[in-house]
């Protein structure tokens, strides 16, 4: 495999080397539009001599406000090729929250996807003196709208009109920036709190990539297809990888559009969050239970025969002659079809920014997808620890990097250290000190490490909830088991200060749609059905059989049906789909307490 470079804007030289070999794809009026390597090239050296020309300057900021595109990524290598650090933003967020990081970081400029995000900042732009330039990548932003005091617009079509540096002159610019030099400044998604900038060095990233770009067997015949946000650190450093990889990068038009780009892509490679893979799991269930009686037997044997294959698939062992042959018949039958849902030519997925449920691997693995669970944070450029050929277990992410070292503190946190570990917070030395002892990092993930040196989460330290009897549940595990219902699409273990444990719970409304129109209820909207007796009995049984496999004090007791969904734009999720549950348990608060009043 190739290696890594020294810094990130290194990339570039190889990209016009492989001149009109396709880089990205994006889809534009309804076609996949290809962007060659030499391309991109040309079009970073043009971005960052029109930055220059406005007055972008090593060491300065620039927030990148924007959805997933090849802008984007122009952009974020434009701002490392003038030694500047890119800053971005979710576009989920709010102008309220998009604000923060453009003000904490003294941003000079701004580059935005299209005028609903221009907009945003520009609503805040009295709060944001340091910033004087927005740059929009849209072409149909017609600027008919005011701007703001102190602000000038820019069309991303005149930054590239800028005449670049020759290629000699640029390259010795790239060739000069050193690996210390900070790349981006990243900001921690806030479910604890105000966010936390964090700023990554062109070494700290690189020496991440140095590792993964070994862990797979990856090229230029390789597609993957980008389903979340670059601003997420997780995708942006496979961005990298598959730069360094050769890989093409295909850009999914938005999230309710993944399924059927999936199928026109086809890609081979592809990385997601947990919960994209929780809903195939579910989803598939749901089909199942729909079948005539006759094919739901097919299915029960095709997963029966999985279950038997699954230790062979996991560790890449080939199996006896007799389950082979069931597993190809299982294959022709069920598995196959059900492998079409994400394109027919998947050889390798993975799962990260959050703990996959072993439930849901071991469900998808018995269908014949093998997910490799990687383990990391913003802090450390990212990955920590993932599953790889060689090298894996069912519920555990994989041994740690070969250049980290990984350690369990007494108390079961994680610790960690290594030359991708960011070296503290800026501007809070606070949060550094208390983030660090003796060089060590401690992630607040708790875990554990077995004798082969896997390693496995088994919650967060800052989640444990304390019972009004001193007992101590880490609520995770519980809400992963949940979560593997096909009834369940999100669920939040509350119980802090109170005599037990009790459960939010969002239903997963198409599953229990289906099966009440299949049993006849009657009902006229979520409300209504989340109070039928029948849906509140189908619940009871869920949590009966959790509780079934659950110490005493553990056990859920009570819980709620929410009618609403979790979402970014009510307060109740992070931008990576992280529970907020200071915000949830006080939007709910009066619901628990006439619950425990019970």
């Amino acid at each position: 495999m190739p290696s890594a470079p020294r810094t990130l804007p290194l990339l570039l030289p190889g990209l016009r080397l492989r001149g009109d070999a396709p880089r990205l794809y994006a889809k534009a009026e309804g076609r996949w539009q290809p962007l060659s390597c030499r391309g991109f090239y040309d079009q970073v050296r043009a971005a960052a001599a029109g930055l220059e020309r406005v007055g972008l300057h090593a060491g300065e900021r620039a927030v990148l406000l924007a959805e997933s595109s090849p802008q984007w990524l122009i952009a974020d290598f434009a701002c490392q090729a003038l030694g500047a650090a890119n800053v971005p933003v979710y576009p989920t967020l709010t102008a309220e929250q998009s604000a923060y990081p453009a003000r904490h970081s003294r941003a000079r400029l701004a580059l935005v996807s299209h005028q609903a995000q221009r907009q945003k900042l520009e609503a805040r732009a009295h709060e944001l003196p340091e910033l004087r330039w927005i740059v929009c990548f849209d072409e149909r932003d017609e600027f008919a709208d005011l701007p703001a005091a102190g602000i000038t617009r820019l069309r991303w079509r005149e930054l590239l009109a800028t005449p670049p540096l020759p290629e000699e002159a640029f390259e010795a610019r790239l060739a000069a920036i050193a690996p210390e030099q900070v790349a981006t400044l990243l900001y921690t998604s806030g479910t604890t709190g105000v966010p936390k900038a964090v700023p990554l060095t062109h070494a700290n990233l690189c020496a991440n990539l140095e590792q993964t770009t070994r862990a797979f067997e990856v090229g230029p015949g390789d597609r993957r297809l980008s389903v979340l946000p670059l601003s997420h650190i997780t995708e942006r450093h496979l961005a990298y990888l598959d730069m360094v990889c050769g890989m093409t990068t295909w850009f999914a038009e938005s999230t309710e559009a993944i399924a059927a780009n999936l199928r026109e892509v086809r890609p081979t490679v592809l990385a997601a969050v947990p919960r994209m893979y929780e809903k195939i799991a579910a989803a598939v269930r749901v089909e199942a239970a729909a079948r005539p009686k006759a094919l739901q037997k097919v299915f029960a044997w095709a997963q029966r025969t999985g279950r038997r294959m699954a230790p062979y698939r996991l560790e890449d062992r080939s199996a006896p002659w007799g389950l082979r042959l069931a597993d190809a018949l299982a294959d022709r039958l069920v598995y196959r079809k059900l492998r079409a849902r994400l394109g027919g030519q998947l050889r390798i997925a993975m799962a990260g920014g959050a703990a996959l449920a072993r439930e849901t691997a071991e469900f998808l693995l018995w269908l014949g997808w093998r997910l490799d669970q990687g383990y990391g944070m913003t802090e450390t450029s990212p990955v920590i620890a993932m599953s790889r050929p060689g090298g894996r277990r069912l519920g555990s992410v994989g041994r740690p990097m070969a250049n980290l070292e990984v350690r369990i503190a007494e108390d079961g946190e994680i610790l960690v250290r290594g030359p991708s570990v960011f070296a503290g917070y800026e501007g809070d030395p606070e949060a550094t000190a208390a983030a660090f002892s003796e060089g060590w990092f401690h992630t607040g993930d708790l875990g554990q490490l077995d004798p082969e040196g896997f390693l496995y989460i088994t919650g967060r330290k800052k989640e444990l909830l304390k019972t009004a009897g001193g007992k101590f549940i880490s609520p995770q595990p519980l809400e992963d088991k949940l979560k593997a219902s096909p009834l369940i699409a999100e669920a939040m273990v509350v119980g802090e200060g109170r005599p037990y444990a009790s459960v939010l719970i969002q239903p997963d409304f198409a599953a229990l749609e289906a099966r009440a129109r299949q049993a006849g209820w009657r009902w006229r909207d979520r409300a209504e059905l989340c109070a039928l007796p029948e849906t509140h009995a189908l619940y009871a049984a869920e949590i009966e059989a959790l509780n079934r496999t659950l110490a005493r004090f553990e056990t859920l007791k009570r819980y709620l049906l929410l009618e609403e969904e979790f979402s970014v734009a009510g307060g109740d999720l992070t931008p990576t789909l992280k529970l907020r549950r200071s915000v949830i348990e006080a939007k709910y608060r009066a619901r628990l307490d006439a619950l425990y009043a019970r």
